[in-house]
């Protein structure tokens, strides 16, 4: 309740200023950087699952801003989605590729059919992840970043209608798992964010971007799990 009392104290125009200033688009160029090289560089031992192998292989081949290399990769994830019905990373991978390059380039007439595919992908990431808390946790990040997507593509109309979606569910993905470090900095970075363009106090809580750095701090990466953020401290300014 406390949370929704702040957010009615900050109007809807303030929203749409903060993404015509590209604050968050410039996020997710930066973002974009982290995961295309975290993908490019990652190693494996020789005793690697197949699923994992061709996982692996697909994403060294994804430039993460080119639309055709996105469809190729996207293509490729999609058949490993098939083929490994139970797995989710091949789907969660495939839709924050065409999630970055939606919310990176907004004009680009790829983003508006890579938006029309991420939202089935989404569902079905959703109802597959439903068992783990960890990757349910992270399948919200990444619905949190499909509205920042679609706000980003018209800011004065989907503004309002949608920053409000984005909010729940990076808090969402905080409430299903409290370490998970990207919900929580995604959440802290937008909240930050609209403070500094509205002049109203941060919705951050005081203790918040030490809470971020202990969970990056103490994050074991995993094969591809996901494992990114930490540089984007870095790049935008958080110490």
């Amino acid at each position: 309740m406390e949370l929704a009392k702040r957010l009615t104290t900050f109007a809807a125009d303030n929203m749409f200023h903060l993404l015509k200033l590209g604050l968050m688009r410039t996020l997710i160029s930066k973002l974009v950087v982290i995961v295309a090289l975290m993908c490019a560089t990652s190693v494996y031992a020789a005793d690697v699952q197949p699923m994992e192998k061709a996982l692996s292989n697909t994403l060294s081949k994804v430039n993460a801003e080119n639309a055709e290399s996105i469809v190729i990769g996207m293509d490729a994830l999609d058949r490993l989605t098939k083929q490994y019905p139970n797995e989710w990373l091949p789907l969660y991978y495939k839709t924050l590729f065409a999630l970055q390059y939606a919310v990176h380039f907004p004009q680009d007439s790829h983003s508006g059919l890579f938006l029309e595919s991420a939202k089935p992908d989404l569902e079905a990431l959703q109802a597959l992840c439903s068992t783990d808390r960890v990757a349910r946790s992270e399948a919200l990040v990444l619905k949190g970043l499909y509205y920042t997507a679609l706000i980003v593509q018209n800011p004065m109309v989907n503004g309002k209608s949608y920053y409000m979606d984005a909010i729940i569910n990076y808090k969402s993905a905080i409430g299903v798992n409290p370490d998970n470090p990207r919900a929580h900095l995604l959440l802290y970075i937008f909240f930050d964010n609209m403070s500094k363009i509205t002049g109203q106090p941060s919705m951050n809580e005081p203790k918040e971007l030490t809470t971020i750095k202990q969970l990056y701090a103490s994050e074991q990466p995993q094969g591809l799990l996901p494992s990114w953020g930490k540089e984007l401290m870095n790049l935008c300014g958080i110490k």
